[in-house]
């Protein structure tokens, strides 16, 4: 995945895009959310006939799930064939004919619509394909849990904790989700090397539950196998929560995704970045992922457990 503009990539090419686009300033123009799912405005229903429009004026594209919330939608496009043009220029099109015709229907000559540009997710295998479109149709339900736990779901910049250790070049911390876990008396580092034994791996997996069940907080890049299996099984446990670092910063209008949301919603998880996002694909280098797990340790403390 990667977000508001993969430079990396060849805009008018083939493949399935999943694009944002925000109204300005998030006023809630286009309906608003119900526990059935979104009640559309006579302004949002404008705006899917009009996303349903699209191939009719560009017919190398043709239109996928699509979910118009009150602030902002999200739909997926596949380009078929190659476009004359970049997808960032129908895009804009898109914006400029919603804009016109809801000046027209609203009387209002001077409506401001759509927030600046668009944030586009680029489906580069069938399973993205899957995940974005499951990602839409569960929006309203998130939508509703973010309005209950707004504190939750703030990106916090620079952030700062007597847990975290100072970062070289300048560099800050950026946190999603809960700071206070940082505050909490135990705090266990996880690493599992890519050699780990299955009767290591096993055995490592007893003392995490145990840590887990006196209420220790996980700290993790969570990269290698044996890492992702130990914050499965972390995860599978109510009472377990987890400190996630994150390579490659965090992209404009980003939100948790899967599992990791519903755990911001309830308090257990902390997803930290000590880079800086670039909008392009970073490579998960030997060098940086040292770096994470050594950061991970002295978030940690004296508490780690390695195999």
């Amino acid at each position: 995945m990667q977000g508001k503009r993969a430079f990396w990539h060849d805009y008018t090419g083939v493949g399935f895009y999943l694009i944002t686009l925000t109204t300005a300033p998030r006023r809630p123009l286009f309906g608003r959310v119900e526990e059935a799912g979104v009640a559309l405005s006579p302004e949002g229903l404008r705006v899917l006939e009009a996303w349903r429009r699209i191939p009719a004026f560009t017919p190398q594209i043709e239109t996928s799930t699509l979910c118009v919330m009150p602030d902002h939608l999200h739909g997926i496009l596949y380009v078929r064939e190659r476009l004359p043009r970049p997808l960032g220029a129908i895009v804009r099109g898109f914006k400029s004919g919603v804009t016109a015709e809801l000046r027209r229907v609203t009387g209002d000559a001077g409506l401001g619509v759509w927030d600046d540009g668009y944030h586009d997710l680029i489906a580069l295998n069938p399973a993205s394909i899957h995940a974005y479109h499951d990602y839409i149709l569960d929006n309203p339900r998130r939508y509703r849990l973010k309005r209950a736990h707004p504190d939750l779901f703030t990106r916090i910049e620079a952030l700062e904790a007597p847990s975290l250790p100072p970062l070289p070049d300048g560099r800050t911390w950026t946190g999603f989700g809960n700071p206070f876990l940082l505050q909490a008396p135990w705090r266990l580092a996880v690493r599992v090397s890519r050699s780990v034994t299955e009767a290591e791996l096993e055995a490592m997996r007893e003392e995490v539950t145990a840590k887990i069940r006196r209420d220790a907080v996980m700290v993790s890049p969570f990269i290698s196998p044996g890492e992702r299996a130990m914050v499965d099984l972390a995860l599978a446990m109510p009472q377990a929560r987890v400190i996630v670092l994150k390579s490659g910063g965090f992209r404009p209008l980003y939100k948790p995704d899967g599992r990791y949301f519903d755990l911001c919603a309830q308090g257990r998880v902390l997803i930290l970045s000590p880079y800086a996002w670039t909008g392009r694909k970073e490579a998960l280098t030997r060098e940086r992922c040292l770096e994470m797990n050594g950061l991970a340790a002295r978030i940690g403390g004296d508490n780690a457990t390695a195999q």
